[in-house]
């Protein structure tokens, strides 16, 4: 069972649901369970959700920029190595550099090395979008607009 996010992330739609990840509730907020993963004071902020056996959310808010692209990166390679699918929410990402790309990339091809699905949600955010289409990592990427255009696995 997951820590209880603290009183200030209760205030959201459902219990245990951080109150601006509205978008992944239809996915998590029936098991309730969030897990913060990001060092408090840091520049990110990771919240994972375990939506099923083998089905991991990664919500992402905040700026994936040179000092926190690392954290990122570790928290979704890991994530992929104990998951069957992960959606990587990144509709709260208010900044992606180079190295937030080449966190996703990492991600991606240490998904494929063991069979695990991972899915993108862009949110139709241009901050996240264009530094994905001018570098080509949008070709690379299974991008999703929202979690609702995303079936659920069973």
């Amino acid at each position: 069972m997951c820590p209880a996010p603290d009183s200030a992330e209760r205030a959201g739609p459902a219990p245990g649901l951080p109150p601006d990840l509205p978008e992944v509730a239809a996915w998590c907020d029936e098991a309730g369970d969030w897990e913060r993963l990001d060092e408090p004071g840091s520049g990110i902020e990771l919240h994972l959700c375990r939506a099923g056996e083998r089905i991991r959310v990664l919500a992402v808010r905040g700026e994936i920029d040179a000092a926190e692209a690392a954290a990122f990166q570790d928290a979704a390679i890991d994530l992929v190595r104990t998951a069957r699918y992960l959606v990587v929410d990144l509709s709260g990402v208010r900044f992606l550099a180079s190295r937030g790309l080449a966190a996703l990339i990492r991600t991606q091809r240490a998904a494929e090395a063991v069979g695990t699905a991972l899915y993108v949600i862009t949110g139709g955010s241009r901050v996240v979008l264009r530094p994905m289409q001018v570098t080509g990592v949008d070709g690379q990427l299974q991008l999703v607009g929202a979690l609702e255009d995303l079936e659920r696995p069973a």
